[in-house]
């Protein structure tokens, strides 16, 4: 089959992958022929539209996404450009579609959340003749967005949310990564009967982290040799949870056990404060993808955490990175999440209800100093990463989707 992939984030530097990536190397791997029109949301200023081959064959057109500027960072200003970005963007990106790629040649598209980036593709596709066209939902735009702060309710949402609707009802099939994000698609959105609802988790490489020495590379960033380190790596950012984890360790200050963040973001402050109250806290930036997963193998246990208020779920991505160093991962997670069933399923970590800081912090020393538990968890993690979170399954359920 022919895929056209249209997505907001497909790097290509070397060394460099994402879960697009690895879905369109899989696809061109089984035989598939993939060509990529990639919405760069984080092209700088004057950026053009360029074309390359990725080192897997694959043809990728890159187009720079465009917002209305000077208009303020915050108010109705930040609204109104954030709103300028998907519609102007879209545009650019129709037009790409329209200009670089022999659309009626493709047997399906595949697109992800929000459909609201890609209207106009979508609307290129369906005139070229594409009849299967998919979605994938990680984020329900705009519903988790307005839940986290990332944007205000009111007329804003409730004209984003039914734009999105709207555009939905032009996908074939939409995969979700949960089971439970399935039925909160079915209990929110309209679908029409015909309308293909499936579930594939989220993937990436689940090659095992090669070992490392640990007093090396605790020496080398400048971690005590000894004490159990608890890890949480990702951006700094509204709507990771690490605020619950930060509250975790200050109940237990004092202990032995060390929360490590690693990772950049607005938030980077706040963390970077406590480290400087509390000897129980500290903070690298961000790493090179290598240092990080050789940092990872000299720690004890992984960290995620979700965010109050949110009625769809999610599986924090960093997952897959714990696992594949041998970390027992500990959750904070929203009741009904079926990511605890996962965890706890392929003994590979336990799940603790949101806003139990103090229960989150005591599964953490606990996993972190358990020796025979970490050990069972280093046998489980390659089981339950080529079980769950292989790309295989994502490659599958595409083309069950697509009906290739």
């Amino acid at each position: 089959m022919r895929f056209l992939m249209v997505c907001m984030q497909y790097p290509t530097g070397p060394g460099q992958s994402y879960m697009t990536t690895e879905l369109a190397d899989a696809l061109t791997a089984a035989g598939h022929a993939v060509e990529v029109l990639h919405l760069d949301w984080t092209a700088p200023p004057g950026a053009r539209d360029e074309t390359l081959v990725s080192a897997s064959g694959v043809r990728v057109v890159r187009c720079p996404a465009a917002a209305l500027e000077g208009l303020g960072g915050k108010g109705l200003g930040a609204i109104v450009r954030g709103a300028s970005k998907f519609v102007l963007s879209g545009l650019r990106a129709g037009r790409a579609a329209r200009r670089a790629f022999d659309l009626e040649s493709f047997d399906a598209l595949i697109a992800w959340a929000p459909a609201v980036a890609v209207a106009p593709v979508l609307a290129q596709a369906r005139r070229a003749g594409i009849r299967r066209r998919i979605l994938f939902i990680w984020d329900f735009f705009p519903d988790h967005h307005r839940q986290i702060g990332r944007i205000p309710g009111g007329p804003p949402f409730l004209v984003a949310r039914a734009w999105e609707q709207s555009l939905l009802g032009d996908f074939s099939a939409v995969i979700c990564t949960l089971p439970g994000n399935a039925d909160y698609l079915r209990r929110n959105w309209r679908l029409k009967p015909d309308q293909r609802v499936l579930v594939t988790p989220i993937w990436s490489d689940v090659a095992p982290v090669p070992a490392v020495d640990r007093a090396a590379i605790r020496a080398r960033h400048g971690l005590p040799a000894e004490r159990p380190i608890a890890v949480f790596g990702g951006q700094l950012v509204e709507g990771r949870g690490f605020e619950q984890i930060l509250q975790a360790a200050r109940l237990r200050h004092g202990d032995e056990l060390l929360f490590l963040f690693v990772g950049d973001g607005r938030l980077a402050p706040l963390v970077r404060a406590e480290a400087a109250r509390r000897g129980n806290v500290a903070h690298l930036a961000g790493l090179p993808r290598d240092a990080y997963l050789a940092l990872l193998g000299a720690c004890d246990v992984g960290l995620v955490a979700t965010v109050p208020g949110v009625t769809s779920f999610s599986i924090p991505s960093k997952t897959i990175d714990y696992l594949r160093a041998g970390l027992p991962v500990v959750a904070a997670i929203e009741p009904g999440n079926d990511f605890v069933a996962v965890l706890e399923g392929h003994g590979v970590g336990v799940g603790v209800p949101f806003g139990q800081p103090n229960a989150f912090g005591a599964a953490a020393a606990r996993l972190a100093t358990d020796l025979a538990g970490r050990a069972a968890v280093r046998a489980a993690a390659p089981l339950c990463l080529d079980a769950v979170f292989h790309v295989r399954r994502a490659v599958a359920t595409v083309l069950d989707a697509a009906g290739g």
